[in-house]
Formats: C-alpha cells, sequence, structure tokens
C-alpha cells in the first residue's frame, strides 16, 4: 500500500508545486505570454488518456500499466527539468501528462483488486489524506526550490520519488497479468475509440482554456472549437456503441442510473472544488495584498478539512453500513452550499478567522464526497467494469475541474469589466496581483464583487452536487463476502 500512497503523493504534488515555479520559468525563457501551456498541456493529455487506462489495465494487467504510467511521468519529468527552451518544456509537460493521467486512477483500481470493498473505504480515505499533504507541501517546496535553487528542482523531486514508487510497485506489488501474446492483446485495444476520445478531449478543454483570455467566449476560434469537440464525442459514442468490441467508455455503465449519477457528482464536485481551490488564492493576492506562497498557507483550513473529512469518511463506510453512499453525499453537499454560500461575503474587511471558518464548511463537504462515488460506483458494478468504472470516474472529476474553472473566469472576468468606467475597461488582462497593494480602492473593491459573482456560481454547482445525489440515497456500503474471498493480497 506505500507504493499506491507514493504514486499519488507523486502526481498530486506535481499539480501544486509548478505554480509558485511558472514566474521564474517565464522570466528565465521570455515567454510570459506561452506561461499558461506549462499547465495546460499536462492537463490536455492527462485528461484525454485517463479513461484508456482502464481498459488497458484489463488488457495487459493492472501492474504493468501502472509501471507504464509512472515511466511516462517520469520521462516526462525528467525532459522539463532538462528544457531549453519553452517549446521543449510545453512538449515535455504533455509528455509527463500521458503518464500522470494513469497514476491516480490506476491507484484506484489496484484498490479494487487488493482490498476487500468493506474496508475499502479506510485505504481510499487514505489517499485523499496523501492527496492534501501533497496539495498543501506542494506550493511551499516549489516556492522554496525556486528561490533557494532553481525552478528546474520542481521538476527533479519527481525523479527520485518516482523510482522508489516503481521499485516498490515491482516488489511489493504481486498482481496477475492476463494470459494471451502481445499482438493477441494488442488488437483487443479499442485503437479508434482511443483516438477519437483523445481528439474530442483536446478540442473540447482547448477552447476552455482559451475562452475568456486569450479568446472571447463569442470569436468563431472558440466555437468552431467547441462544436468539433462535441461532434468528436458522438462519433466516439458510435464507436462504442458499434464498433469496439471492447469499448473504453462501455455505454451500459452509462444507462445505469446510479452509475451515471455517480459521474454526475463527480462532475459537479470537481466544478466547485477546483473552482474555489484556484479563486480563493486570488482573493489572498488583491485583495488581502498577500504573496503566492502565503495565500497557499491560507488555504490550509480548506485543505485539511478534506483531508480529516476524506479519512473519516472512508473510515464510516468500512465500519458501518447505517449511512448509505447517497446521504453521505446529501449531507457533504448540503455543506458545500452552506460554505460557499458563505464566502460570497468576502469583502476587504473580512477577519482571517471568519475567512478560515467559511472554507473549513466547504472543505468538511467536499472531503465527506471525495471518495464516495469511486466507492460507490465500484459496489454497484459488475467485477469486470471495475476498471472502466473507476478510470471514467477519474475523467468526470477532471473535466469537472476544467469546466468549472473556466465558467468561473468568464463570470469573473465579466463582472469585474462590466463595474468598470468605460475608459479602463479590458484593464484585467493587464492586472498584476503581485502590485495590488498599489491598486486603487475602486479597482479592489470591484475584484470583491467580481469574486462574489463567481463564488455563487459555485453554489450552483454544489447545488446540482446536491441533485445527482438523491439517486444514490438507497446505496450503502457493500459487504460482499465472497469477493472477499478472492480478493488479491499485497504479500
Amino acid at each position: 500500500m506505500h507504493s499506491l500512497s507514493l504514486a499519488i503523493f507523486l502526481a498530486s504534488l506535481d499539480q501544486t508545486i509548478i505554480a509558485t515555479a511558472l514566474p521564474a520559468i517565464a522570466l528565465e525563457f521570455k515567454a510570459l505570454d506561452q506561461i499558461s501551456w506549462v499547465g495546460t498541456a499536462y492537463l490536455l493529455t492527462a485528461t484525454a488518456f485517463q479513461p484508456s487506462y482502464g481498459k488497458l489495465s484489463d488488457i495487459f494487467g493492472r501492474k504493468p500499466v501502472f509501471l507504464a504510467a509512472i515511466f511516462l511521468f517520469e520521462l516526462g519529468s525528467l525532459l522539463c527539468g532538462l528544457s531549453v527552451n519553452m517549446i521543449m518544456l510545453i512538449i515535455s509537460r504533455a509528455i509527463a501528462g500521458v503518464g500522470g493521467g494513469g497514476l491516480i486512477g490506476m491507484v484506484y483500481i489496484i484498490i479494487s483488486e487488493i482490498v476487500p470493498i468493506k474496508d475499502r473505504g479506510k485505504y481510499q480515505g487514505m489517499m485523499g489524506g496523501c492527496f492534501g499533504i501533497a496539495s498543501v507541501v506542494g506550493p511551499l517546496l516549489g516556492g522554496a526550490f525556486t528561490d533557494k535553487v532553481t525552478w528546474r528542482w520542481s521538476f527533479f523531486i519527481n525523479l527520485p520519488l518516482g523510482v522508489i514508487t516503481f521499485i516498490s510497485v515491482v516488489c511489493l506489488l504481486h498482481l496477475p497479468s492476463p494470459t494471451g501474446s502481445f499482438w493477441a492483446k494488442l488488437i483487443r485495444i479499442d485503437w479508434w475509440g482511443a483516438f477519437t476520445l483523445v481528439v474530442a478531449t483536446i478540442l473540447l478543454l482547448l477552447p476552455l482554456n482559451w475562452a475568456g483570455s486569450k479568446y472571447a467566449w463569442s470569436d468563431p476560434i472558440i466555437i468552431v472549437l467547441l462544436c468539433l469537440g462535441g461532434v468528436g464525442y458522438a462519433i466516439f459514442v458510435l464507436i462504442e456503441a458499434k464498433v469496439a468490441e471492447e469499448p473504453i467508455a462501455p455505454l451500459h455503465l452509462f444507462k445505469n442510473l446510479k452509475v451515471a449519477a455517480c459521474f454526475s457528482i463527480n462532475l459537479f464536485h470537481g466544478m466547485a472544488f477546483f473552482a474555489l481551490l484556484y479563486f480563493v488564492p486570488l482573493y489572498f493576492q488583491v485583495i488581502k495584498s498577500e504573496s503566492a506562497t502565503t495565500s497557499g498557507l491560507e488555504l490550509l483550513p480548506l485543505i485539511l478539512s478534506i483531508v480529516i473529512m476524506a479519512i473519516s469518511a472512508g473510515q464510516l463506510v468500512s465500519r458501518t453500513v447505517f449511512f448509505s453512499y447517497g446521504a453521505i453525499c446529501i449531507f457533504g453537499s448540503i455543506l458545500m452550499i452552506v460554505g460557499s454560500g458563505l464566502t460570497i461575503t468576502f469583502s476587504e474587511n473580512s477577519s482571517r478567522g471568519q475567512i478560515a471558518g467559511y472554507l473549513l464548511v466547504s472543505g468538511l463537504g467536499i472531503g465527506l464526497i471525495l471518495q464516495m462515488t469511486v466507492l460507490a460506483g465500484q459496489g454497484i458494478v459488475e467485477h469486470k467494469s471495475l476498471a472502466a468504472v473507476t478510470s471514467l470516474l477519474t475523467f468526470f472529476r477532471t473535466m469537472g475541474a476544467v469546466f468549472g474553472v473556466a465558467i468561473l473566469g468568464t463570470v469573473f472576468n465579466n463582472v469585474f469589466d462590466s463595474n468598470l468606467p468605460p475608459q479602463l475597461q479590458g484593464s484585467l488582462q493587464g492586472f498584476d496581483p503581485t502590485t495590488s497593494a498599489q491598486a486603487s480602492p475602486f479597482i479592489i473593491h470591484d475584484f470583491v464583487i467580481a469574486l462574489d459573482a463567481a463564488f455563487k456560481v459555485v453554489i450552483v454547482f454544489s447545488g446540482l452536487t446536491f441533485i445527482s445525489s438523491l439517486p444514490l440515497i438507497t446505496v450503502k456500503p457493500h459487504r460482499d463476502n465472497n469477493q472477499d474471498e478472492n480478493m488479491l493480497s499485497l504479500a
């Protein structure tokens, strides 16, 4: 289990450590206009390849696919640290994303193979704890490396951690591999489905990252890419339904109301969670004039409450069947609604005690739901669909993150601009949060109004999470003794 914890820590650390290194990277390569691609390139490939890992692990085995994901992630990280220009760095981040997209999903798939379902909540709660710790440590390490050594160590740190993870997986994780020749396994892959899904996802994510910043939402480029992405997903559905013998995304999963509810919860939960994660630091940096590192520390009430509640919820469903998954998700979404509702009261004069308390409420709700959908989905489907449902759940949460941040960014930009005098509209594009201390009180107040409007959208996301949880109200923690007897061992 240590190897799985390390993999979660590795993937989560990479997502947070880079943020504080980006300004130094932009300065060295003189490419401030391309800096967003460092994150976007990783996100595009990680999201696009996530669903494929489940089916690949069915065909080739969990362990070989997991090791391949670690190797690709390590290769990408090494190339990132050795990059000599921004183009090389962006391509290297895309390579790391191909591997990183499989790390978290494969961990949950492997847990479903080696841990009885009645105990699975405990271990998945531990994984949530590793995610939270990495989220706290990441920005601090990134700042320290950038200030004291070089930004390249924000990537090089993945190498020793990845090697330890790789070796521990090889030595400690014993899982059977499917029989058959390598060629026979290659033929089983849903190549057309995988290709179409990757292309459609990239076509959809590109306009979501560009809209509201590089291009207006009404720009023909954004509209065309969104339409092409939608057509791509329609073609993907046709391939999965009519062509693929072993589809990446079996359509029968979406016909099951309870499984579809798990996907929907992950989508809206991801929208709310990552929207807060991205926009609350903006409040501290602009309104409170704090540094990026300090604003990361101000997120501790949110992150720690998520970690504590994720672990506690995992223990709860492992030790009792009294509460259904739906009841837990409903209570968590209510806390999210209350917490996000409280965040719209943020102002220039909000005390740190108030802010910490409001973030704590949101974090408790987010943490309650974090592991529940995976546990519920794995308990509902047959064993042959475990990998597919787990990969898709990870995919929908990531897509939720992209949609949530994009929607909040649009709302924020529009409200901010609409409250400025005509001669100042469009000034947000040139605004630097690090100089917010010199900004006029009028601009600061406009930021407060725009952030409050954005946080109101998080209430909507939380409300949709509540509605999506209702079909799971009768789904209680599973106790499958026959399955428990056939569980694989870590020894």
